[in-house]
């Protein structure tokens, strides 16, 4: 399209007044306590399209981020109308909080206790030998703050050595510090009379054969009885093609150059979303870094830790979304000033259940604490994610451009390139204040070549080029074997940290029963892209 399809004011688009843009899978609400404009907009309609997308702001534009998702070949997407159906999405607003299920439909299971005496562990679930998906987990206990921080629930599937998720309850249920009445779409936090708290959770929990789920009163006091309600319904996905609910607890002073860790782990799965508390020192400039399958830089790379926690301008009000919620107002508990404000834990979450990050073979998620890793801060956190520790990718081959022996064994050749060129700079995230230096090519036009191997059984396979993202909007039609198999496009551009990864996703209908690949890539110019710049090519084959 020559001129946009929608052309609609920020503020506008944002508090609804766009028929196809409707509230409240929009807003625009005052979710910061600093500035004079301390206002978010959010907005979670989907807008599919088929062969491209360019969103642009005119005038003034503050902070934004924008998640995305690209398929891997075509899916039969069909581009953006409004008439699409959002009945799921928009009932998931309504029912935010509430079971996305019928109680009567699963099987429950319960538990009770007297009062709870220091160091008693309580069984909440104990199942062997059957499969099934804990899909609600219901808790009413003592509300006090050291059963939020202090106390532990563990879970553990299918009898794993180590316990999947082991945590404080606080930051396992979205409230990290206390009780706080708290509403997301996967977790429910509610204050009842007495001093109790009951406390909610939606996520699927899949096993195939065994599950343990257990609290215990870690702290030196008795706490108020406690009673539990476990909903269990059929399991019927393969285990072969499953998942493990899985959590990552992290606690302690942050470390200088160091970005904070949310989740790490081998394998395949999604991550979706995060607990975190922090406190002490101007730790809210920090940038989210999640990197996936091991690039030299993050993917999700954000402009800030309450931007990536739906809010802005910190400090923050209480809210709660279906996607994220602040929990109290510590400038409020901290006496009115933002001074007093860094001294009260804080309690933030974020659920990527609108876009589950993928990965197959690892995942980094981390978050920088300050601008430049730079705050000195007590931080607690708990990363949340599905996980397979069999990785779904496979290394089979490697391309290094500008060695005259890989280029030589990958029969490598370029037409449209001068001599190799040594670049000395910077990746994204956390390294970078680290100088790496490479040797690569630039491509003004023409043709490259090369020949990979593959694994025979692959489903697919995954290209990763190395490139220089100075150079804008690198662009080249890939062929495999003479087949045409789409376009490899790179829109960003960073002119100060030059180092990333790109990839390009190759049909299993091009690779299925190979050993080895010939890939072409002619490159495009002339309609404003760059020089296509490759210092290297990894090429990874899909396994399951």
């Amino acid at each position: 399209e020559k001129e946009p399809r929608f052309r609609v004011g920020t503020v506008d688009f944002f508090r609804g007044r766009h028929p196809l843009f409707p509230a409240p899978l929009v807003s625009y609400e005052k979710r910061g306590l600093w500035g004079d404009v301390p206002y978010a907009g959010n907005c979670y309609v989907p807008v599919p399209f088929a062969g491209s997308l360019k969103i642009s702001v005119t005038g003034e534009s503050r902070f934004f981020h924008i998640i995305y998702e690209k398929y891997p070949y075509p899916a039969g997407v069909e581009t953006f109308t409004g008439r699409e159906d959002r009945s799921a999405l928009l009932d998931a607003f309504e029912r935010m909080g509430e079971a996305p299920f019928e109680d009567s439909r699963m099987e429950a299971f319960t538990a009770r206790t007297e009062n709870v005496e220091p160091g008693q562990t309580v069984s909440l679930l104990r199942l062997d030998g059957r499969s099934g998906v804990v899909r609600g987990i219901e808790i009413e206990a003592d509300g006090g703050p050291d059963f939020f921080r202090e106390t532990w629930l563990r879970m553990r599937w299918d009898g794993h050595e180590r316990w999947d998720v082991q945590s404080p309850p606080g930051l396992l249920f979205g409230t990290a510090v206390k009780a706080d009445d708290m509403r997301s779409l996967p977790l429910r936090v509610e204050r009842l009379p007495g001093g109790k708290v009951r406390l909610r959770s939606f996520f699927p929990m899949p096993f195939w054969e065994k599950a343990e789920i257990e609290w215990t009163n870690a702290t030196r006091r008795w706490m108020a009885p406690l009673s539990a309600r476990v909903l269990v319904g059929p399991n019927d996905i393969p285990r072969e093609e499953g998942t493990w609910f899985t959590t990552l607890y992290h606690a302690g002073q942050t470390t200088y150059g160091h970005d904070w860790t949310l989740f790490e782990g081998l394998g395949s799965g999604w991550f979706v979303g995060a607990v975190q508390s922090m406190r002490r020192a101007h730790y809210c400039e920090g940038d989210e870094h999640f990197v996936l399958d091991g690039a030299v830089s993050p993917q999700f790379n954000g402009t800030g830790t309450e931007d990536y926690y739906l809010a802005c301008f910190w400090p923050n009000p209480d809210f709660d979304t279906p996607f994220g919620c602040v929990s109290g107002n510590i400038q409020e508990e901290g006496g009115g000033d933002i001074l007093g404000a860094y001294e009260i834990p804080s309690s933030y979450s974020r659920f990527h259940l609108e876009a589950p990050l993928p990965f197959f073979a690892s995942l980094a998620a981390r978050i920088q604490h300050g601008g430049l890793d730079n705050t000195l801060s007590e931080y607690r956190s708990l990363g949340f994610a599905y996980l397979s520790r069999r990785p779904a990718l496979r290394p089979t081959d490697a391309v290094d451009v500008g060695n005259a022996e890989s280029e030589r064994s990958h029969r490598y050749r370029a037409s449209g390139s001068g001599p190799a060129v040594s670049l000395a700079a910077s990746p994204e995230g956390e390294a970078f204040e680290t100088v790496w230096r490479d040797v690569g090519r630039m491509h003004a036009g023409g043709e490259i070549g090369f020949r990979v191997a593959v694994d025979p059984a692959n489903r697919g396979v995954r290209l990763r080029r190395r490139i220089d993202q100075k150079s804008p909007r690198q662009k080249a039609l890939v062929y495999v074997d003479g087949k045409y198999a789409g376009c490899w496009y790179h829109g960003y551009v960073n002119e100060h940290l030059r180092w990333a990864d790109t990839d390009f996703e190759i049909h299993p209908d091009f690779t299925r029963g190979k050993r080895a690949l010939d890939i072409r890539l002619v490159v495009v110019r002339g309609g404003g892209e760059g020089e296509f710049t490759d210092f290297g090519y990894q090429v990874d084959s899909y396994v399951r």
